[in-house]
């Protein structure tokens, strides 16, 4: 549900409510600056820390501001809601001024967003700074640039290098190392193969994209179901499959959705190897102590030695929808100052526990990296890759991540499965379904 909190109003002490002088505007004076978030990036996150940095950048913002008001809106814990409601907002005119956009789906929002270059020119921040998966995502067609990106994240392959001396690189070994270590008392590869968006990005994008596989062609349409995209669809499957019939991957992986159902089985003392994200560095930290020191990170696995290696890359991204000159400076002041700049990115990534996606954030004394930071920067600089911001996208990675679960429980053959999802998915479509 949505909140609505004036934050000069009600949830902070800030300098307006401090002066009765002539020089400082009443509230009724003051322009208001809607603000549209997730609660993790506001002041209603969990994390203290994160409450704290962001209640205090906005104070810093309203001080440097005093004609300008923040008034914060939560949004839907359910991402796929609340970036539809923005959509729907954009559409009928009523958007906020700024806004955070889930990374990947900023290009359904181009139309709407204001450009920023000359904004970035004019405080030095350099487009070609961000990694270039995110500079990707943020050029519209037109070359200019409508978002400001700020954290992010990669899928690698995690393990304990006192049980595996070298980590696979194909999945001709995942499937020898993991019947080797099985023999040794641990689990298989342990993954996300069922439905949930966990397997979509870490268990079949990178091995999609590493065999050149488009999900949809330029103007966002379906075509992972046609020529060689199904080709290659159907032998990410098979691989998968094959995987879990030679015994290297359980059956009930069939049931597991997200990289953080992971953290589990590692805290069991069971696991020698899973593939997950970069944010679950923190947590295995947490959960072995000591032993943390044992484990290490690989690239993800491929299927032919010679495929290149695809990571999927996630994290958000700001946007501004304001066209009044005044608002949208100040809208791109406080991003910039308090998520954005080199200060304000080392500082917010350190504390959320997340990657960030400016290059020389990696080099600030502001940034404090955690486990595997450079492995991480490497596979976002060389491998990684945004999921398409197409309409379609959301359910194609539904209809996937329920095929290739059928698979892994053996309930479907993955040739099946995929031309099954490909029917679902374009069922209505001329000429696409037959």
């Amino acid at each position: 549900m949505k909140k609505s909190i004036s934050i000069g109003m009600s949830m902070l002490v800030i300098a307006g409510l401090a002066g009765c002088s002539g020089d400082n505007p009443s509230a009724e004076e003051k322009e208001t600056l809607t603000w549209y978030t997730t609660a993790g990036y506001s002041p209603e996150a969990p994390s203290a820390a994160t409450s704290d940095y962001i209640s205090e950048n906005i104070e810093s913002f309203e001080k440097e501001h005093p004609d300008m008001n923040i008034q914060l809106s939560l949004q839907s814990s359910n991402i796929d809601e609340a970036m539809a409601r923005l959509l729907e907002q954009a559409n009928t005119g009523r958007a906020p001024d700024m806004a955070a956009i889930d990374g990947y789906m900023l290009d359904r929002y181009k139309e709407y967003l204001q450009p920023l270059d000359e904004l970035m020119e004019e405080r030095g921040l350099d487009p070609d700074d961000y990694l270039p998966f995110a500079e990707k995502v943020l050029r519209g067609d037109d070359g200019k640039i409508y978002g400001l990106y700020m954290s992010t994240d990669t899928r690698m392959l995690y393990y304990n290098k006192e049980v595996i001396e070298e980590p696979p690189s194909t999945w001709e070994e995942v499937i020898e190392v993991s019947n080797e270590v099985q023999k040794e008392g641990y689990e298989g590869l342990v993954l996300p193969l069922g439905i949930g968006e966990g397997t979509s990005v870490t268990s079949l994008w990178p091995l999609f994209w590493s065999q050149g596989g488009k999900l949809v062609d330029k103007e966002g349409n379906p075509v992972f179901g046609k020529g060689e995209n199904r080709e290659a669809m159907i032998r990410t499957f098979e691989t998968l499959d094959r995987a879990q019939e030679e015994g290297a991957v359980s059956k009930r992986m069939a049931s597991s959705g997200r990289e953080n159902d992971a953290n589990g089985e590692v805290a069991a003392g069971d696991t020698a190897m899973f593939l997950g994200g970069s944010w679950q560095a923190v947590t295995i930290e947490e959960i072995l102590g000591d032993d943390f020191e044992n484990w290490e990170v690989a690239s993800l696995p491929t299927i032919e030695e010679d495929d290149p290696t695809v990571s999927s890359a996630g994290g958000w991204a700001w946007g501004i929808f304001t066209d009044d000159p005044e608002k949208k400076e100040a809208a791109f002041d406080f991003l910039m100052d308090s998520f954005i700049s080199e200060e304000g990115m080392g500082e917010f990534t350190s504390i959320q526990g997340s990657l960030p996606a400016r290059t020389s954030v990696y080099e600030s004394d502001s940034y404090n990296p955690g486990a595997f930071n450079d492995e991480f920067l490497t596979s976002l600089e060389t491998e990684a890759e945004a999921r398409p911001g197409a309409s379609k996208y959301n359910e194609i990675s539904v209809q996937l991540q329920t095929a290739i679960s059928q698979v892994i429980s053996g309930s479907k053959e993955p040739e099946q499965a995929v031309d099954d999802a490909w029917e679902i998915v374009t069922f209505g479509e001329s000429g696409e379904s037959e």
